[in-house]
């Protein structure tokens, strides 16, 4: 190694995506279309087994941590708007 070059060794490369509090993930679902996906796809309603299925894929999608009982709440928001959204 060159005398003044830095060594890689120690520096870490952030590659994860940023990490968003709670409160700023729910903003952030809130500004998708998933909400309102899942609504249309379950214009019916929908059982525990899809809400499971729900919060699964929010969480997959990168908005954790989240707190799904405020996802619950948005949910009906969008839910109450259906079949205008």
């Amino acid at each position: 190694m060159k005398k003044g070059s830095k060594s890689k060794t120690g520096t870490s490369v952030l590659s994860q995506a940023p990490e968003y509090t709670a409160e700023e993930n729910l903003q952030r679902l809130a500004n998708t279309s998933i909400l309102e996906v899942f609504v249309r796809e379950n214009k019916d309603g929908w059982d525990h087994e899809k809400w499971l299925a729900l919060c699964d894929k929010i969480t997959e999608k990168g908005y954790a941590p989240i707190d799904f009982d405020k996802v619950g709440q948005l949910l009906e928001g969008v839910k109450a708007g259906y079949p205008n959204i």
